[in-house]
């Protein structure tokens, strides 16, 4: 049960609001009492000097004015009063209702007429000003409420908006439920102590059942709540339930209008946020089969082949030893070696990518000298660079960098297997490391084709490998996703472009000088 205030409380509060909306009811009258007499006084005090006419229309100026200030009934009032006034005060014979003379009595008929045909014009205009007034003000609420919901894409803060929105402007506490399968869950309610008891509960069914608000048949003697559905075309996806000390609140009309084009407007919003969420689904559905996809290709071909390489030089060993000279002998041992190393390294990869991707990879954060990780990675890397010239440029004063150094070492072998694969025997891969700016810099160039422009964005996605002007490389494609997933890990940035000079890849990773903890720096270069 909701009680917005202690028991004791309510009917002394209750007495004060009558109190409150009774002398708001008399107050009209009163001032339309008092603006004739102020009308009178004026009058007396400037007869002498103004025909019974002109005194006429002070008389009439202040039923005008009651009309525009509180409508008719109180301008009516000021008209019959205006009247009574001009008969005794100004009329033959004085200070007498009497009316002997026919001329006056057609100049009490003739105001009377014209005070109540001004009196109903101006009433009419001022109602008519004001329901224009009123529905711009809910125009005006319900488009700021609806730019507020099309900032939230969240469906729980986009309800709790909603709820938080009606109680403010009625005055009310809120409850927001929502048809989920076969029950109805309360999703949002303002204040948040708002509870809702069974039997109020089915009151919402039927509200939902029946894709309209419930009205007093429909209702206990002892429900608490005024529910309205929130519908989007045919159905309905829930309702809005409102109370005001533990009984359906009064609403008028317009409040009324306005709550349900409220809740017309979250329905709406609600229906967004659900497409939304379906079309999110079926991405992340899409994403998870073009991965599972690329998963199996990828398998298949990068785990059968060296296996298919593996199996044929161990068979030929096993079987035909004896027929193989040393020399072939040797050669197919190091067959099965280097097919082995390539499947390691494929499974290690991954590995890698499937820590960065859960959010388990750790980073273990300690001064490291790179220019020993870059020694590390390049001897690690000796018989990929095998057929390559290998080129360093490592300045002297390089500080040491807070970051993981294996994490780094597996960035730049991964660089570097990439350099090989793609750049023609003999030719030069470069790597150089420089203090720039209070950032490390470390640069990995090749001579290859470079990137195909329209790549470059993606050449870090997962299995993504481009195929223009190349012929097909070993590979899984995981390695450059591998290598951005680590150096964000560890605060840097990592981007790739094209060489300016010739023809080939540029690789650029960038750190902060030590004492900038793990703000990712900007490399000073345009990676588009």
């Amino acid at each position: 049960m909701i009680r917005l205030r202690h028991r004791t409380e309510q009917p002394r509060l209750r007495r004060r609001r009558d109190g409150a909306a009774y002398a708001g009811r008399v107050w009209p009258y009163l001032a339309a009492a008092i603006v004739t007499a102020l009308a009178l006084c004026l009058a007396l005090l400037i007869k002498k000097e103004l025909y019974v006419a002109n005194v006429a229309l002070i008389f009439l100026a202040g039923v005008v004015l009651c009309a525009a200030r509180w409508g008719l009934p109180p301008a009516l009032l000021a008209c019959a009063l205006s009247s009574v006034s001009l008969n005794f005060f100004f009329f033959p014979p004085l200070h007498n209702l009497a009316v002997r003379e026919p001329e006056n009595i057609v100049a009490v008929i003739t105001f009377v007429g014209v005070a109540i045909f001004v009196g109903r014009l101006t009433a009419r205009a001022r109602t008519t000003a004001t329901l224009a007034e009123r529905r711009a003000a809910v125009n005006a609420e319900l488009y700021a409420f609806a730019r507020q919901l099309s900032t939230v894409d969240d469906l729980d803060e986009l309800l709790t908006l909603t709820v938080r929105h009606i109680a403010a402007t009625l005055g009310v506490n809120a409850i927001l439920l929502l048809a989920e399968e076969d029950a109805m869950t309360v999703r949002a309610a303002a204040p948040p102590t708002v509870s809702i008891e069974p039997r109020d509960l089915a009151q919402a069914r039927r509200s939902l059942a029946l894709q309209r608000g419930a009205t007093d048949d429909d209702a206990a003697a002892s429900a608490t709540y005024l529910f309205l559905p929130l519908r989007i075309a045919t159905t309905t996806v829930g309702v809005v339930g409102l109370t005001r000390d533990a009984r359906p609140p009064s609403l008028d009309a317009d409040d009324r209008n306005f709550v349900e084009a409220i809740a017309d407007q979250v329905a709406v919003a609600i229906e967004r946020s659900l497409l939304a969420a379906d079309v999110e689904r079926a991405r992340v559905m899409a994403e998870t089969e073009s991965l599972r996809s690329a998963m199996l290709s990828s398998i298949s071909h990068d785990l059968k082949t060296p296996l298919a390489s593996i199996l044929g030089a161990a068979t030929s060993l096993g079987c035909y030893s004896s027929y193989f000279e040393q020399q072939e002998r040797e050669d197919l041992v190091a067959t099965i070696r280097e097919e082995a190393e390539r499947m390691s390294c494929f499974i290690a990869n991954l590995l890698d990518i499937t820590r960065v991707e859960s959010g388990t990879l750790q980073v273990m954060r300690e001064a490291t000298d790179v220019e020993e990780v870059i020694g590390a990675a390049v001897r690690r890397a000796r018989r990929l660079l095998s057929r390559h010239r290998l080129q360093l440029s490592i300045a002297p004063d390089l500080p040491m960098l807070a970051i993981d150094g294996v994490l780094l070492e597996q960035t730049l072998f991964n660089l570097l297997d990439n350099a090989a694969k793609y750049s023609p025997d003999r030719s030069t891969i470069t790597i150089e490391a420089r203090w720039v700016d209070d950032r490390v810099m470390i640069k990995i160039t090749d001579e290859g084709l470079g990137i195909h422009p329209p790549d470059v964005r993606r050449i870090f996605e997962k299995f993504y490998r481009s195929e223009h002007g190349r012929r097909q490389r070993a590979g899984t494609g995981l390695g450059l996703a591998i290598c951005r997933g680590f150096v964000e890990a560890m605060g840097g940035r990592i981007i790739a472009g094209n060489r300016t000079d010739r023809p080939g890849a540029v690789f650029m990773i960038g750190f902060t000088r030590p004492d900038s903890g793990t703000v990712p720096c900007d490399l000073g270069v345009d990676d588009d």
